[in-house]
Formats: C-alpha cells, structure tokens, sequence
C-alpha cells in the first residue's frame, strides 16, 4: 500500500490532542511522590482508567478521553520513568494499584496498549477483585520481537551491560520507530484485499473466521473478525514525540525492558476470569494477529476480538472512531449484564 492511499492524520488535529492532554494534567501525591494525573469527565458512569506507556506517549489515547469522558469518569496518570535503576512488571503494577488506592476506586474497567498491556495484565493477576473488565489493544499473551532470538539476545546485552551510555539515541529512536510503523504480512486467516477495494465495512464470512467459537463459548459469534479502513499517524509525529523523552537509551534500558523482556503470560491465564475485550490490528509487527487470537482462544473469559486493518501501532488513535465503537459496545454490554 503507498503512502498516498493511507489517509493520514495531520499535524494540527494531532498537536491540539496533544495539547488537550497536557491542559488536563493535575499533579496529585500518590505513593509518596507528585504524580501527573488527568481525572476528568463525568461521574455518572463507572470510572475508565487507561494505563500508561512512557510519558510522551499518552497521546495514543487522547480521543478515547475526549470521548468516553462525555459520559465517565476516566482517568490516566503519567508514570514516573526510570533512568537509573530498573522497574518492571511488578513495580508497575504497585504503581496502578497505588493510583487506584489513592482515588479511592475498588473496581474499574481498565484499558491497555501495548507495553501497558503488559502492566495491566500483571495487574489483573494479581489483583483480579480489583478488575471489572480488560480491554487489551494490540498486545499477546507474551512479547518475542521478530527476529527471534537475536533481538532478545540483543536486550539480554543491553540490560547486562552498560550500552546505554554508548547508543545514540537518535539511533534507538530509529529503530523502535521502524517497528511502531512495521507492517507484517496479514495472516491467511483474514480477509484481505486491494486498498481501492476495501469497502466501508467487510465481515469475515463465518467459514473464514478465526474461530467462531472458544472452548466454554467464550468467544461471541456475534463478534466476527472485521477488516476496516485504515488511517495513519505519521511518523514525524511520532518521533516528535518520542524525542520529548530525555536520556531515552536509559528509559529504554530503565523503564522499557525490565517489562518488555520478561513478559510472559501464558501460563498465569486462568486467573484471568474478568471480562477481557481484544482489539489488534492484522499486521502489527510487534504483536502479532496470530499472538493475539491465541489468547483469545486461551483466556477464560475473552468477551470479544477484533482486528483493525493496515495502519501502524498507534491505530487506536489514528481509527479512533472504530476502535472506540468496539469500546463502547463492550462497555455497554458490560453494563447491562450488571443490570440483570
């Protein structure tokens, strides 16, 4: 697909997101340090709490905010990232649990990207009691960057020894980059075609699906893969952001691979028994669409998987529109089921 097929966000909508969030942010003591958090919207619906990625990338859920706050309470904070000594998995979910603590919430629905998918689901094991339900986008029961094993070998390398002070950091911006905007090959199980055919919405015919149906009818019929329209974020404007991060070869090996290199959930499932929605676009190079159909299939109580065709990463900003549809009719069914 070129370029010039990809309906792209431009850099006005994008930089006054940005801007909406950084007016929100409120400095808030939790756990013993002042913690940017945004708590906003309406205190009518249960509260939507998004977990974050690295400061810089919170932008990724800008228009879930600006919409589902019409209606909820939903909160974000802006973690605090490690330069000098290494954070992961547990400590980043302490640091939820402390948010959560800290404004008084026992029980929310909680959304997930990516990296801080991977916090969430550490969360949710856990501390399943505090979860109503998981909405997990575009990340797998477990995370090996292809190709494999050399980049694991590579991170193993960077977390033993101290490369950080001789990366450049244009040079590991670079290379996240290229995978954030990586499109893999899309898997046979899908429904593909042209880009100039792709019509406004394509279900995947029953005999096509992925599966129709999980072990215990987990999986909703109703919920059929779909191929949809694709949008972009540029990548300019996701390097712009991604250089607002100071010292990031430390971040990198600080706050991103202590999480990254040892996530594994495939064996810890089953105590996963909240509902969980799985949205995942079919050619991310990161978290394969093959990755994450094995954790529908595995997870007790998977309510619903999508995938989003083409775009990058960061789809859940760049197709906002469709990926909060698929939130919003989760979250309803969510509460209707509370009503009966």
């Amino acid at each position: 697909m070129q370029k010039t097929d990809i309906p792209e966000i431009d850099a006005a909508t994008f930089h006054d997101d940005v801007q909406y969030l950084e007016a929100l942010w409120q400095r808030v003591p939790i756990g013993g340090v002042d913690m940017p958090l945004i708590d906003t919207g309406s205190d009518k619906g249960e509260p939507l709490v998004f977990v974050p990625i690295l400061e810089h990338l919170e932008f990724v859920y800008a228009r879930q905010i600006r919409t589902f706050g019409q209606r909820r309470r939903v909160i974000v904070y802006r973690r605090h990232e490690t330069r000098t000594k290494p954070v992961g998995l547990a400590g980043r979910a302490e640091e939820l649990r402390e948010v959560l603590d800290a404004l008084g919430l026992k029980c929310v629905d909680l959304v997930g990207h990516g990296d801080a998918a991977m916090v969430l689901f550490e969360f949710a094991a856990r501390y399943p009691q505090r979860c109503r339900s998981l909405i997990i986008v575009a990340q797998g029961a477990d995370y090996q960057i292809v190709p494999h094993p050399f980049i694991w070998l590579l991170h193993e390398l960077f977390v033993r020894l101290p490369v950080e002070y001789i990366l450049p950091a244009w040079f590991l911006r670079r290379t996240v980059i290229n995978y954030i905007v990586a499109n893999s090959p899309v898997s046979t199980h899908l429904v593909t075609c042209p880009p100039d055919r792709i019509p406004a919405r394509v279900e995947v015919a029953p005999s096509d699906r992925v599966a129709t149906t999980f072990p215990g009818d987990q999986y909703r019929a109703s919920h059929p893969q779909t191929i949809l329209p694709t949008s972009v974020l540029p990548r300019d404007l996701i390097e712009e952001q991604f250089r607002k991060i100071a010292r990031w070869p430390c971040v990198y090996k600080y706050s991103v691979l202590p999480i990254i290199h040892y996530f594994d959930m495939r064996s810890r499932l089953s105590s996963l028994t909240m509902p969980v929605l799985l949205i995942n676009r079919a050619n991310d190079a990161l978290s394969p669409e093959e990755k994450t159909r094995w954790l529908a299939e595995h997870l007790p109580n998977c309510a619903g998987y999508h995938v989003v065709a083409g775009g990058e990463r960061f789809f859940m900003y760049a197709q906002a529109e469709t990926v909060n549809a698929l939130i919003e009719e989760f979250l309803a069914s969510r509460a209707t089921a509370a009503g009966n």
